[in-house]
């Protein structure tokens, strides 16, 4: 595969070169091929890159994610081979850190309770580069409340916990102009949907059934009515969505968004991470967690006149030890916790 991979590469170059010194004839052929054999030479490139992350001993550098999926129908059976990065600290530290005068990073979710250490450590920063966190405009006390109710059941009970959500969010979306229900998992925004699609009505809008760009302009059409809108999403709800005013009064945050290392990236992180005497839990699950969380919150607030609600639905959040940390990571809304 070098070897045709060497063969390629001059005439790529050869082409390139002509096609501007061709003539009008020679030109059309040319700009036919170009395209063709770059399209190769790269798909060869990205092949002989892959065998080689294979080849290589990860030893005591950051290791590489590999993993091989089986896909296919009808029995066909397809093997993807894969290759990824755990951590690009390196990589950027080589293309942009280590080239640029000065860099500058802006961003509400850079840091976690006042700490830029995870966004350091995961950009491959050095300790000595300078960090500040300037005040919001915003007055979170007078403008929103984080509401923890009361509950008995532990959301890692999935089944017992998705039934007193249910019951739950009637009540919660009641008063509501527009709420955002977020959820971490497509199985229980399905059965809290289906428990709850003959109560909520029209006015449930659910992932899964339209783009998001069309469920924020119909909600915002209901709301414009004067019809109170309830939006069910997951993680790309928190994030990225603007609902300023009375499009959003109360989030409701259905459980802690933990990420479940199941993926090869994640999975192979967590155990790198562990080999080497840390804790994956708190080194990672809990400060992504927490972002997660400040980014969710992030869809009360968007102007300095709005008002209202995050409800978080999981009690672990005051029962467990780690969740002072989720809760100083979040916005100083007012604390009403039953």
């Amino acid at each position: 595969m070098r070897g045709l991979l060497a063969r390629l590469e001059p005439i790529v170059h050869v082409l390139e070169d002509n096609l501007s010194l061709a003539d009008d004839v020679e030109k059309e052929r040319y700009e036919y091929w170009l395209p063709v054999v770059s399209a190769m030479t790269s798909r060869i490139e990205g092949a002989v890159a892959l065998w080689q992350s294979y080849m290589m001993r990860d030893g005591e550098r950051v290791p590489l994610a590999r993993w091989i999926s089986f896909r296919g129908m009808e029995g066909e059976t397809e093997l993807e081979v894969n290759a990824s990065p755990i951590d690009v600290g390196q990589t950027l530290n080589e293309l942009l850190w280590s080239r640029a005068f000065g860099v500058v990073i802006t961003s509400a979710t850079l840091a976690v309770a006042g700490d830029f250490g995870r966004f350091q450590k995961r950009a491959g920063i050095e300790p000595d580069n300078r960090f500040t966190a300037l005040p919001s405009p915003f007055r979170f006390h007078e403008q929103g409340a984080l509401r923890v109710p009361s509950m008995a059941v532990d959301p890692r009970d999935a089944d017992a916990h998705t039934d007193l959500v249910a019951d739950l969010l009637p009540d919660l979306v009641r008063d509501c102009k527009g709420a955002l229900v977020l959820f971490t998992s497509w199985r229980q925004m399905y059965r809290v949907k289906s428990r709850l699609e003959d109560v909520l009505g029209d006015a449930l809008l659910s992932q899964g059934t339209l783009s998001r760009t069309e469920i924020v302009a119909r909600h915002k059409e209901r709301v414009d009515r004067g019809d109170a809108s309830i939006i069910f999403g997951l993680a790309s709800f928190a994030e990225g969505i603007d609902l300023p005013g009375s499009y959003c009064d109360h989030v409701i945050i259905a459980k802690i968004p933990f990420a479940v290392p199941d993926d090869p990236v994640g999975a192979t992180l967590s155990e790198w991470i562990q080999s080497r005497g840390g804790n994956a839990f708190d080194e990672v699950m809990i400060p992504d967690a927490a972002l997660r969380m400040v980014q969710a919150c992030g869809r009360l607030l968007r102007t300095e006149n709005d008002f209202g609600t995050v409800t978080v639905l999981d009690r672990r959040l005051v029962s467990q030890r780690y969740g002072k940390r989720l809760l100083d990571a979040l916005p100083a809304f007012r604390r009403e916790i039953e």
